[in-house]
Formats: C-alpha cells, structure tokens, sequence
C-alpha cells in the first residue's frame, strides 16, 4: 500500500527554471521601466526624500498648515500638483472627516432605498 502512495505522490504542475537561492544582498531602488519620463528624472530626490521621511517619520512634526504656509496660500504648491501626505491627519480635515447623515438619510439606508429621499416627506 505504501508503494503506491509513493508511486502516486503528487508532483505540482508548475516547473521553476534555476536553483533555489536568495539574492545574497538587495537591489538598487529604481524608477519602473514604464514610469513617466518626469518621475525617471526626478527619482533620485524622490528616494532621498522617501530615505528621510522613513527615517524621521516617528519624530516628525509636519502638518498640512505649515507645508501649505511654505507654498503660499491653498494646499496646491506653485507646480499645481496637490500634496502627497504620509499619513491621513496629516491632509486637510474635509479630506478624511466624515460628515454627519441625517436622519432622512439613515432612514434611506434602513430601508435598503425603498424610501426615496429625495422627494419630500
């Protein structure tokens, strides 16, 4: 009975080309080879700025109001290209905070949109 158990033994169907090994030390951070030409010029302060905010993010005292303040006015820098926060507080608050529903909308919802509220009551 043994015999055939090792004679049926599963094999997988995938077949690995080369030994298995892991690289002995890791790889250079680079741009994608598809990435936009601006991101592939501009990668090397990118990961400069992403070494040191990983660095520093414990002891980090940034907020959105002070990184606004720096570019002026608005939450846009002079290249128009909005901000890219690290953590979620961090954003203006009407990007993260919920608003309040009323109780026509929770009704709405409990009633799995039976009710309609958008016409009056």
């Amino acid at each position: 009975m043994h015999a055939t158990l090792l004679r049926n033994a599963r094999t997988p169907l995938i077949q690995f080309l080369g030994k298995r090994s892991l690289p002995s030390s890791t790889h250079k951070p680079g741009p994608h080879p598809a990435a936009p030409k601006e991101i592939v010029e501009n990668f090397a302060s990118f990961s400069a700025k992403s070494q040191s905010s990983s660095s520093s993010s414990s002891s980090s005292s940034f907020s959105a109001s002070s990184h606004a303040s720096a570019y002026g006015t608005g939450f846009l820098p002079a290249s128009k290209k909005p901000y890219d926060f690290e953590n979620f507080w961090e954003a203006p608050s009407y990007l993260w905070q919920h608003t309040e529903m009323t109780e026509r909308e929770i009704e709405a919802v409990m009633s799995g949109g039976a009710t309609d509220i958008r016409t009056g009551p």
